[in-house]
């Protein structure tokens, strides 16, 4: 064994986290989709997420037949919607491609929409105990605080010297254990602010330790000033229901249910005339709210109109009537779950 796994795998049995419901399986399926929900997401956040998946979708075989609407139902909240997408045409593949039977060599997991180096290493080695390497966030700032590396993680020569340096330290065995322990140390103690070095079991050979160099590595990503973009949203309400229309599969919230929007102001009159059969509708509301991406904030402004009529016909294809109740439970974007508690408070 390395240095490090001969420190690492014994503090992980004693400290790490080892009650988690993706653990003390090698059942790949369940490993695989606490990676992908775990991605660039806090484990706090992803548990009740992935306890509701997998009640839902127990295998493969259930997750590539159920209804796309299903799947991004059950991750609306959750975020990076590409993931859930990624995920339920991985199970598509894989119960067409694979006959069901999820793959045990990293080339073919690589292949797989949504699946990267690390989270295929993940896999391979907590399932299968291969001898792959892994590097999440948490790892990377485990490996460039030990080895005080002071430039951002995100440069690509950075990166490349990461991998390295994971490879390099892979034990000669318990491979699965090994990258546990990394990923805890990083998730338990070695935390972006306030490292608790003190009780860390590589704190005698840790560069950034050492050196008093924890609040300088990891280097933060170099700021760029967050675009701002414009949207026009559109609210029609018709008694209890609203409208919504099912968002394209690239871009934002793609795959989701989503109020009508626009990047132009309408001419509503106009507009509702060439879309709507209905006697008359009126403003209720309107307002500002703002939602942030990972590189730009969107504005959302918004109208909310009530439309009047004893039977109202709409020529948008794709679009839903839905009641205000199911909305919550449904396939929507957080943001829009929100705006709608607010527009039904007011």
């Amino acid at each position: 064994m390395s240095l490090i796994s001969n420190q690492l795998i014994p503090w992980q049995k004693k400290f790490g986290r080892n009650n988690l419901p993706w653990q003390g399986t090698k059942n790949p399926y369940f490993i695989w989709v606490s990676e992908i929900m775990l991605q660039q997401t806090q484990v706090k956040t992803v548990l009740p997420y992935y306890q509701k998946f997998m009640k839902a979708f127990p295998d493969i075989k259930t997750l590539a037949l159920a209804n796309e609407n299903e799947v991004m139902k059950l991750w609306s909240g959750l975020g990076y919607y590409a993931r859930a997408r990624n995920l339920h045409e991985s199970a598509k593949i894989i119960h067409n491609k694979f006959k069901g039977e999820f793959p045990s060599k990293f080339i073919d997991l690589i292949s797989l929409p949504g699946i990267g180096r690390s989270s295929a290493g993940a896999i391979c080695s907590f399932a299968y105990n291969q001898k792959t390497p892994i590097l999440d966030g948490n790892v990377k700032r485990v490996f460039t605080r030990i080895y005080g590396i002071k430039d951002w993680a995100g440069i690509l020569s950075v990166e490349k010297a990461l991998w390295g340096l994971a490879e390099e330290n892979l034990p000669e065995s318990k491979f699965g254990k090994y990258n546990q322990a990394l990923m805890d140390l990083g998730a338990t103690l070695c935390k972006k602010k306030e490292p608790h070095c003190s009780k860390c079991p590589l704190n005698k050979t840790c560069k950034s330790f050492l050196y008093k160099w924890t609040n300088v590595i990891p280097a933060p990503k170099p700021k760029k000033e967050k675009l701002i973009q414009v949207s026009y949203f559109y609210i029609f309400q018709y008694k209890t229901k609203f409208l919504f229309i099912k968002k394209p599969k690239k871009g934002i919230w793609g795959g989701l249910w989503s109020f009508l929007e626009f990047k132009k102001e309408l001419n509503i009159e106009k507009w509702v005339s060439d879309n709507f059969e209905v006697k008359n509708f009126k403003l209720l509301r309107d307002g500002i709210m703002t939602t942030a991406f990972t590189h730009y904030k969107l504005q959302m402004n918004y109208q909310h109109f009530e439309l009047k009529g004893s039977n109202i016909k709409i020529s948008l294809p794709g679009s839903i009537w839905q009641d205000k109740d199911q909305i919550q439970k449904g396939a929507y974007p957080a943001p829009i779950k929100k705006l709608v508690k607010e527009l039904l408070v007011n």
